[in-house]
């Protein structure tokens, strides 16, 4: 059980920090206007947990399957 809860929550923090990075590099590739912050504000707190939801799931799936082999 705790391999699980330990793959969720790293899932989860690796799946928001990384989505919020890669939305950041690609708004920064693309030019996007960062004037009033509005951009890096969506990636941090819209699509940084968009994909910390997905990283929890796949976090607590591979927990599952490690917890089945050891």
């Amino acid at each position: 059980m705790m391999r699980i809860v330990l793959g969720v929550l790293l899932g989860f923090i690796l799946g928001w920090v990384g989505t919020s990075a890669a939305v950041l590099t690609y708004g920064e590739m693309a030019h996007v206007s960062q004037a009033e912050g509005g951009f890096a504000m969506g990636a941090i707190f819209f699509m940084g947990p968009a994909g910390g939801i997905v990283g929890a799931v796949l976090g607590g799936f591979l927990g599952a399957r490690w917890r089945r082999r050891g």
